[in-house]
């Protein structure tokens, strides 16, 4: 699901470049080729109030239909009572244009269906050709009432209809074309990011090993030099517990397969690492495969336990269970007055623990959904 998350970012952000290209060749149509035609034939209307009303109503219209665009609102109850103002407004226009200039301006017919591409960008393209048909047979009716309808006059209604609802399709066309496009250089633009992730990780966990390399090296060297030299002694207590720690991060070192470490184990590793520079022997015995999981939930998973360790004076060994249903544990055994932290568990991480003597064991179980 992580890896969605680019994707999915991505895509809508190249599509809202569409969308505001969009809302921009609109708005300027009808602030100023539809706001031109009525200024400019306004002597021509049978009622220019009217006129001018269809115009600002319109303009409503681009305004409330530019935010619902901007804002991914697609439904059809707050789309389609839009469109059907839009369609009133192409109807009310046609009242006040005289039948034998209806054609030449009725700047509306092109405005309806410029405000229809609007409204219904994303919804399915037959909604957006049901509106064309209605905003074209009104023009049509119009021309057969007024008795305008002859050979010249329907030769420009189906040259003006062709012209408009060709901008108009070409539109809804690019849209599609933005949106598989978009899927597309989303997808790359994902595996990109993953590639750089994976890289950076696996210059992390390099860095980390070599890290853990020269750490073991000045704790080894010491010791092999002085028991070669015979200044130190290998029964002292103190040069047993040194050389057994050294020999729990070699071991790690060498059993280290992963080249992207599981989430929960990196998180896990730090802590180990300071307990090992404390001192304390640390032994990890995993068991199965950990399941998928996010950064947040491997931290909040290690967190109590990484308390716990945090308190180990000498000796800790911590297990780490992958069940075959998905769920994971994370048990930690030490000595000491080692308690339970007092933090909320997280993220459904169930905590458990109890004491035997100076023994302390603690348990971070997450389960799969």
């Amino acid at each position: 699901m992580a890896e969605l998350v680019p994707t999915r970012l991505f895509g809508i952000r190249f599509n809202r470049a569409f969308d505001i290209a969009t809302v921009i060749a609109v708005a300027i149509w009808q602030v100023t080729a539809a706001l031109t035609a009525l200024v400019a034939h306004g002597d021509h209307y049978t009622s220019f109030a009217l006129a001018a009303a269809v115009w600002a109503v319109q303009l409503v219209i681009v305004v409330a239909g530019a935010a619902l665009l901007l804002r991914r609102v697609r439904r059809a109850a707050v789309i389609w009572p839009l469109a059907a103002v839009d369609i009133v407004t192409g109807a009310a226009i046609v009242t006040s244009c005289p039948g034998e200039e209806h054609l030449k301006i009725n700047w509306a017919w092109a405005t309806v269906g410029l405000i229809g591409v609007l409204l219904l960008l994303h919804r399915p393209l037959c909604e957006l050709i049901v509106l064309l048909i209605l905003n074209a047979g009104i023009v049509l009716v119009a021309l057969v009432v007024t008795g305008a309808l002859h050979r010249h006059s329907a030769a420009g209604f189906v040259t003006l209809g062709y012209a408009s609802a060709s901008i108009q399709l070409a539109l809804m066309a690019g849209a599609r074309v933005f949106q598989f496009s978009g899927g597309m250089a989303a997808e790359a633009a994902a595996e990109r990011w993953a590639i750089a992730t994976q890289e950076a990780i696996f210059a992390e966990v390099a860095v980390a090993r070599q890290d853990r390399y020269q750490a073991v090296q000045a704790r080894v060297a010491p010791i092999l030099q002085g028991l070669a030299g015979g200044t130190i002694s290998p029964a002292d207590p103190d040069v047993r517990h040194r050389c057994a720690a050294a020999e729990a991060v070699l071991r790690r070192l060498l059993t280290e397969q992963d080249d992207v470490p599981h989430p929960m184990l990196r998180a896990l590793q730090s802590g180990i690492d300071a307990a090992v520079r404390r001192g304390v022997i640390v032994d990890v015995t995993p068991i199965g495969t950990p399941p998928p999981m996010t950064e947040e939930l491997g931290t909040a998973l290690v967190e109590i336990p990484l308390a716990v360790l945090a308190t180990a004076r000498t000796h800790a060994r911590i297990t780490v269970v992958a069940a075959v249903a998905g769920g994971i544990s994370i048990s930690i055994l030490t000595e000491g007055d080692a308690a339970v932290p007092h933090r909320p568990s997280t993220d459904g991480v169930i905590v458990t623990s109890d004491r035997d003597g100076d023994l302390f064991w603690l348990e971070a179980r997450w389960e799969s959904q």
